[in-house]
């Protein structure tokens, strides 16, 4: 494993098992570099999901706390996780994760990467029935998004494949999606955001690659972008679940290189050979 480090960590502030202290003290055991913490923002619905509004003073100053106690040993971020419809700025923390979890409708939010039945209710009554349509509008929404907040990474970008494992809305191989995917991306690949690639599907049981999937990365490589790896880790004990697959993915791929939090910066680059 080489990257040692993860910017993208989910503790109990919002729907984490372990406290912001309990990962610092992991991620030190494993000898990291840095660690960057990304608690869901607040958001005004799917309040288990997020951080309660009422604790987003509490989680900055304990994650600052944490910051000013292993200033010697390892670097630590204030970081956020900010889905498109989150309700408080991305200012004031060190980095954002931008991502997008729901599809708005007339009625409320559907949900990309909840319960597979409520994302089949989504296609059925808001789609036509339409699994591609479903993803169209989900990559239109996260690629405005990515470029209007100017994002320094892009959080899971083919989230959609994770309940399509079990529903089969739509055919991943099929040149209609695989071209969407990629007529989508194309555009982010200039706006200097890290594309993340995310590991948190395969410790979960759900795929057994990371998002984005090969022939994505393949693509932003050819196109100079640049990737960050991350565990979307929501328990300590995967802090770094899959690491050396991905990292071995990469490198496959073509890639000599990834970007982490740095020690001395905020973003530094690495060998991954």
């Amino acid at each position: 494993m080489k990257t040692l480090s993860c910017a993208h960590t989910h503790t109990v502030y919002c729907d984490g098992k372990n406290t912001p202290w309990d990962m610092a003290l992991s991620a030190l055991e494993k000898g990291f570099v840095s660690l960057g913490y990304s608690s869901h923002a607040p958001q005004d619905f799917d309040f288990p999901y997020c951080m309660p509004l009422e604790k987003e003073e509490a989680y900055k100053a304990e994650i600052r706390a944490v910051q000013k106690a292993y200033a010697d040993r390892m670097a630590v971020y204030m970081g956020i996780e900010r889905d498109r419809y989150a309700c408080v700025s991305p200012e004031g923390y060190d980095y954002f994760i931008a991502s997008v979890h729901y599809l708005k409708t007339e009625e409320g939010y559907g949900v990309i990467d909840g319960a597979p039945e409520d994302l089949k209710d989504y296609v059925d009554r808001h789609c036509g029935g339409n699994g591609l349509e479903m993803v169209r509008r989900y990559y239109e929404l996260l690629g405005e998004y990515v470029l209007s907040s100017k994002a320094p990474i892009i959080g899971h970008y083919d989230l959609v494949r994770k309940n399509n494992a079990s529903l089969r809305l739509f055919d991943e191989d099929s040149p209609a999606y695989r071209q969407m995917a990629l007529d989508h991306l194309r555009p982010l690949a200039g706006s200097g955001a890290l594309l993340e690639v995310n590991t948190g599907a395969m410790a979960r049981g759900y795929l057994p690659t990371p998002y984005p999937a090969p022939f994505l990365l393949s693509a932003w490589r050819e196109w100079g972008g640049e990737v960050i790896l991350g565990s979307d880790c929501h328990d300590r004990r995967f802090l770094t679940a899959y690491y050396d697959e991905a990292e071995a993915l990469l490198l496959s791929l073509g890639y000599d290189h990834a970007v982490r939090l740095g020690r001395e910066r905020l973003w530094e680059r690495y060998s991954l050979k």
